[in-house]
């Protein structure tokens, strides 16, 4: 069982303390076009993602001849020698690489360009000696967990032996349910396996809820999100029903980071910018009637009111009036000024 709450994706840390890591999710989206492929990558640097996640297959090794999905993933797959032009391309743009393999050939691959990490679909999560493959290879490895059986989490944890894992929590089929998200589960993965957890997100990618489900996910825990996303959801083209449009993307992004720094760094303290603006309407002591030099201050003289605290220092509050009280005025205090510490003797 690891210990270690952090690992390495490219140049960034993902895990405990960090930023929530944004993976872009290509999957099908490319539609067999390496170009398109190459354009979506383009398009992850600007929608301000972290890493860019590609599904890598020979569809003779993943689906039997009469497979009814067969067709359409002969008509997705790209050729080894345009996968090794996108991936090359998608390690020189800066995002770091994930390519979730689903047959050795596709692993072999993946693994010559250098990418950061590997992810093992869900199908793939009870066949133990890809795992164990893939865990050879020295890289990150994530693990998808949705719907998978307990047993077959753990066996497969074990199976990688001293690779960095992590695990991704999310329903398994697009589009996911919002009632079926469960991230309540994303604390109890790393509690259980002291490992990294994201989520992945197949919400509809035409609701409002795929906006803010990435920024919730974090905010319960996920260290990284996958969502998603096509260059033109319009045309209905492979795998758009969970995905973004590139303007969508930057927008749930955004989302995400504002959630971030909403959730501040520490409970207990006090932001100084909250602390500024609670001052600068708060109430301070002054003075309730004209107030001769050399009188002794009582109850019945002051007033708590609000004051102009932006343009001029607050006075003692409400609950230092103590320290006002039975003193005597240096000079004479006008209704409503400010009671300070040089006008008492």
């Amino acid at each position: 069982m690891r210990t270690g709450a952090v690992l390495a994706m490219g140049a960034r840390t993902v895990g405990e303390g960090q930023p929530c890591f944004v993976l872009a999710c290509v999957g099908q989206a490319h539609g067999g076009s390496a170009d398109a492929a190459l354009r979506m990558i383009e398009a992850a640097f600007k929608m301000g993602a972290d890493g860019i996640l590609f599904d890598l297959f020979r569809s003779e090794h993943v689906v039997v001849r009469r497979h009814p999905e067969r067709g359409a993933l002969d008509e997705v797959e790209l050729r080894p020698r345009e996968w090794k032009r996108v991936l090359q391309a998608a390690k020189a743009s800066g995002l770091a690489v994930v390519v979730e393999a689903l047959d050795a050939p596709s692993l072999e691959l993946a693994a010559e360009a250098e990418v950061d990490a590997f992810q093992v679909h869900g199908s793939d999560m009870e066949n133990p000696e890809f795992i164990r493959a893939m865990g050879a290879r020295g890289r990150p490895v994530l693990l998808a967990v949705g719907g998978v059986p307990e047993a077959a989490v753990r066996e497969a944890t074990e199976l990688l032996g001293a690779a960095p894992a992590a695990l991704v929590h999310g329903f398994p089929a697009a589009p996911a349910p919002p009632e079926e998200l469960c991230f309540r589960s994303i604390e109890a993965w790393k509690e259980r396996y002291r490992v990294p957890v994201g989520f992945l997100d197949l919400t509809d990618g035409g609701s409002a809820f795929a906006l803010v489900a990435p920024a919730v996910a974090s905010a319960r825990g996920a260290d990284f999100v996958e969502k998603p996303f096509t260059l033109d959801r319009s045309r209905k083209g492979h795998d758009y029903q969970p995905s973004l449009s590139p303007e969508d993307f930057y927008r749930m992004v955004e989302l995400l980071r504002q959630g971030e720094r909403a959730r501040g760094e520490a409970a207990e303290a006090v932001a100084p910018e909250a602390e500024r603006e609670r001052r600068a309407v708060a109430r301070s002591i002054v003075a309730g009637i004209l107030i001769g030099r050399g009188e002794v201050l009582t109850a019945p003289m002051l007033a708590f009111k609000r004051t102009d605290g932006r343009t001029a220092p607050p006075g003692f509050p409400p609950r230092e009036a103590h320290r006002v009280i039975g003193r005597r005025a240096a000079r004479p205090i006008q209704v409503d000024e400010t009671i300070r510490e040089d006008m008492l003797e």
